[in-house]
């Protein structure tokens, strides 16, 4: 049985005199235990918004998603919101494209880091601040217990999408394998 399943998974956007807007038409695919998987295809296509709508973080309104996803045998779109928010980061982990936009711009790296750690691995104090700089030297950042201390605006993007990467593997998701390190660095 797959980790992940999504069958004809159609997105429309729309509602209240606007004419509806079909984003995605029927995706179906498959992710098993252990395995990474990224969608490809050409902007605008619907790779963020099929991402968005498996872990919960589409509007309520204004939105219609049909099809079927399953986690580990349980429909995603009939989770409660407190159930989807402890499957995102624990279980589940997405990595956006926009690291700028993505990354609070008011909290540090560090903070952002850790919170995932206390929230998930329930590490507090300097045992999150250590797993979080350990992250950041995991996937490339140079002298990552200053970094910890930046703000996202002082980071480099590719900096700032390695710190994304970091947040995304913090929990070693069931869709990421937990043995092997993140990519190198570019």
């Amino acid at each position: 049985m797959s980790l992940l399943t999504v069958d004809e998974l159609t997105i429309t956007f729309g509602g209240r005199g606007r004419k509806e807007s079909r984003a995605v038409d029927g995706v179906s695919f498959e992710v098993d235990q252990g395995q990474v998987v990224g969608l490809v295809g050409e902007s605008g296509c619907g790779k963020s918004v099929t991402s968005l709508a498996l872990m919960g973080l589409l509007p309520h309104k204004g939105v219609t998603i049909g099809g079927r996803a399953e986690f580990d045998g349980t429909d995603l779109f009939t989770m409660s919101s407190s159930a989807r928010r402890d499957l995102r980061g624990s279980e589940m982990a997405m990595i956006f494209q926009d690291p700028l936009s993505s990354l609070n711009p008011v909290v540090p790296i560090g903070v952002q880091v850790t919170e995932i750690l206390e929230r998930h691995r329930g590490l507090k104090g300097e045992a999150a601040r250590k797993e979080a700089a350990h992250l950041l030297d995991r996937v490339g950042i140079p002298d990552p217990t200053r970094r910890l201390k930046e703000f996202p605006h002082q980071l480099s993007g590719g900096m700032r999408q390695r710190a994304l990467i970091a947040m995304a593997v913090a929990c070693a998701p069931a869709c990421s394998s937990p043995t092997s390190p993140p990519p190198p660095s570019t």
